[in-house]
């Protein structure tokens, strides 16, 4: 079996993204939040590759077959931006790779590569309370399930509850 790995975003890789995630069936339930300007990855992508100071994207690759991305961003809602920052994480999976473990390893390599790179003490990511298969993953990653966010989100015309999950570093194990 191909190993799954990551590399910068080009943009073959913004094509497949436009051309797998702007769909429902596409995005998939959880993810779907109707159409969004693409331009603006194109216009990221010739700005930075999209690796900068507070944030960043990378393609997952299953050999050399792209599957998906993988994003993280600067979170400062539990304190002060100097001292209380954290990295919050999300995936996407192109639906014909998903329920095969590559999110749960995605995600995993990505903590991987956030604490190796960077000294945040704490990754966070939320999933939509409905979303089972996210929240297995995230668990099967390392993560632990802190609470509900009531009402956080607006989808498909009606707000949603969040489950928010986090890896603190000293939890994290590279022998996962």
């Amino acid at each position: 079996m191909p190993e799954l790995t990551f590399r910068k975003l080009s943009s073959g890789d913004i094509d497949l993204i436009e051309e797998n995630f702007q769909s429902l069936e596409g995005a998939g339930e959880s993810q779907w939040f109707g159409f969004w300007d693409t331009q603006k990855l194109r216009t990221r992508l010739s700005h930075d590759q999209f690796i900068g100071g507070n944030d960043g994207a990378l393609a997952i690759c299953l050999g050399e077959q792209t599957i998906g991305k993988v994003d993280w961003f600067t979170v400062t809602s539990w304190g002060r931006a100097n001292t209380s920052a954290c990295w919050e994480i999300a995936i996407g999976i192109f639906a014909e790779h998903r329920g095969q473990g590559h999110g749960t390893q995605a995600q995993r390599l990505l903590a991987d590569y956030l604490f190796a790179h960077y000294p945040r003490h704490r990754i966070q990511a939320t999933t939509a309370a409905g979303n089972i298969a996210e929240q297995r993953s995230l668990e099967k990653a390392g993560f632990s399930r802190e609470g509900v966010i009531r009402q956080s989100q607006w989808r498909h015309g009606r707000w949603h509850d969040q489950h928010i999950y986090s890896l603190l570093r000293h939890e994290f194990s590279r022998s996962m």
